[in-house]
């Protein structure tokens, strides 16, 4: 055998001088390639979201346009000789206002607040009560400028108040004896302003809203919300910027912020979009170049497998020779010469023959002791990880001078490697197998601060009932990994037992993000157990409580799932109830 040593099997050379090159290429101009698409299509999401600020800042800009085209009209013909009171201009203000359903009304008033021309039939208030409107005294201070105010109540006609954005003005027009003052006002109805921004998504959650001269809210999509106190704006960091874009971290959300001034006006349009909208189809190319790349190195990996089997083609007579053997036929005896593999193998095979009746006997009995050992290795199992980030929390605390927390901490992880133990025994009490849950859940909770809570219900007489022990931890593991952690609120986990019949349900309860309906179907299958035993391991664990179970009580018994996308995953348990048993000394149930 000295003479095979420090051979490599042609297999092994050939797969791996394949694969290696092969994936590393494909690897490095993936990468490359991904880089360049992911970088291109995030700065056109950016382009974008900014092109439709600016088009929506377009379409105000015309509609305050066609407003002050609308007043520079109306001034027009006031400064015409007789245009008050010949009723002409009367005339062409009504017939503007039925052509545009977006303006409620057109008045002019004398510099006291007496009505000179109004576009409706309906009276208005009295001359103090105008002006001592807002709109009528910022239109008198503008030195006469223009100004628009809103959006506000009208408060102009006897029992009519529409919500209006109104333009005021100060103008001169012509009378009889002479050119007077007067303040324009037109009312323009806000349900038109706010359809235009409306209508208008950044994205899925993005949005557009109006800010005046002053930094006030015109107008906003959750207008409601921002009044109860429910949502806030950042206006602060919004008024630092007069125009133009920034990122930053609001309420823990990345956003893009772009500001311009709305044409004709003193106003300015903010658009709210989300980063992790505008990079959604940089994940999506994540996804897909994450995909291309398994799927290419297991391509790359068969192909590889493909030649060198090929290559190794000797080893195959050798297979047709163990086949006979396995068909009982075990007076084969060869020897066949080729690579390293062949030679061992060709030199153990007469070996194998003379002892493989011997060692059926023994090979069977290997398999039960193994299958029970795994059994035995997924009781007592202790994810590394866990035990590590507990032990780190412990000396985090140390170190900040918590020493009730370490006490606490250090003591929950006693009684779980305690119980996990239970000096040998497979049974235990109902109580100590949830004790054990509650440790775990009490050692996550002090990691995760605010993460989670939780509750374990126990009725007394079901306390001391048998169990196979470590059936629970495992199931209020995947709820906190796979469900809660996921969560942007606090979490929720109940535990609760109770009798059913001749059996103890014991009901584990969260209020995470759910299964997926295909999953749930499936996750005690054994086809899905196969699927994820070869992938990434996820529902192995329950899989494996279940065939504990089955295997220890019968197929009556085993697990439960109920699940709801975004509204939490139940499990039951199923066990017989038995004549109570002693607890362990030494463990003591809280």
């Amino acid at each position: 055998m000295s003479h095979l040593r420090g051979r490599l099997s042609i297999r092994t050379i050939i797969t791996l001088s394949i694969a290696s090159i092969t994936i590393v290429f494909m690897l490095s101009t993936g990468t490359m390639l991904f880089n360049i698409f992911t970088d291109a299509v995030t700065e056109n999401a950016y382009i974008s979201t900014k092109e439709i600020v600016n088009q929506v800042n377009l379409n105000l800009g015309y509609y305050f346009s066609d407003i002050l085209y609308v007043a520079n009209y109306v001034k027009n013909l006031a400064r015409s000789p007789n245009s008050l009171s010949s009723g002409y201009l009367k005339e062409n203000i009504r017939v503007i206002l039925d052509s545009r359903k977006d303006m409620v009304s057109l008045l002019l008033f004398s510099k006291l607040g007496e009505i000179l021309l109004n576009s409706s039939d309906i009276d208005v208030k009295s001359a103090p009560v105008i002006a001592s409107q807002s709109w009528f005294q910022r239109a008198q201070n503008a030195q006469g400028n223009f100004t628009f105010n809103g959006p506000y109540i009208q408060n102009i006609y006897e029992a009519q108040y529409p919500w209006v954005i109104s333009y005021s003005q100060e103008i001169r027009y012509e009378t009889e004896s002479g050119s007077e003052s007067g303040i324009l006002v037109i009312d323009m109805n806000f349900s038109t302003i706010s359809e235009l921004c409306r209508q208008t998504k950044l994205g899925t959650s993005g949005y557009i809203f109006l800010i005046d001269s002053e930094g006030g809210i015109v107008y906003h999509p959750r207008q409601q919300l921002i009044n109860s106190g429910i949502l806030t704006e950042d206006l602060a960091t919004i008024n630092d910027h007069v125009f133009g874009s920034y990122t930053d971290l609001y309420q823990s959300q990345d956003r893009l912020t772009i500001i311009d001034t709305v044409n004709h006006s003193r106003w300015r349009i903010v658009g709210i979009a989300f980063i992790d909208e505008i990079i959604a189809r940089r994940k999506d190319f994540a996804s897909l170049y994450v995909l291309v790349s398994i799927i290419g190195t297991i391509t790359t990996l068969g192909v590889a497998r493909l030649i060198s089997n090929k290559v190794s083609s000797p080893i195959k007579r050798l297979d047709n020779l163990m086949r006979k053997v396995e068909a009982g036929d075990f007076d084969v005896v060869t020897t066949v010469e080729g690579s390293r593999e062949v030679a061992h193998l060709s030199h153990t095979f007469n070996l194998m023959v003379t002892r493989i009746k011997e060692l059926t006997t023994d090979i069977i009995h290997e398999q039960e002791q193994k299958r029970k050992m795994e059994f035995d290795a997924l009781q007592a199992k202790i994810n590394p990880h866990f035990l590590y980030n507990t032990l780190d929390s412990v000396v985090w605390l140390a170190e900040q001078g918590n020493t009730e927390d370490v006490v606490k901490m250090v003591t929950a992880l006693a009684r779980l490697f305690r119980i996990s133990i239970s000096k040998g025994r497979e049974v235990i009490t109902v109580g100590e197998e949830l004790e054990h849950a509650q440790n775990y859940l009490y050692i996550q909770q002090m990691r995760y601060k605010d993460k989670f809570d939780f509750s374990i219900t126990v009725p007394e007489e079901l306390q001391n009932c048998p169990t196979i022990k470590l059936i629970t931890q495992p199931i209020v593991e995947n709820a906190i990994y796979h469900g809660i952690k996921y969560l942007q609120e606090p979490g929720h986990i109940w535990i609760s037992v109770r009798a059913v019949d001749s059996s103890i349900a014991i009901t584990i309860k969260d209020n995470g993000v759910g299964i997926r309906k295909d999953i749930l179907d499936r996750i005690l299958s054994d086809e899905f157990h196969q699927e994820q035993t070869n992938g990434d391991g996820h529902g192995i664990g329950v899989r494996n409580i279940h065939e504990r179970i089955r295997l220890t009580y019968g197929t009556g018994y085993g697990l439960v799932l109920e699940s709801e996308l975004d509204c939490g995953t139940t499990v039951t348990i199923r066990i017989p109830k038995s004549a109570p048993i002693h607890p362990i000394k030494g463990v003591v149930s809280k």
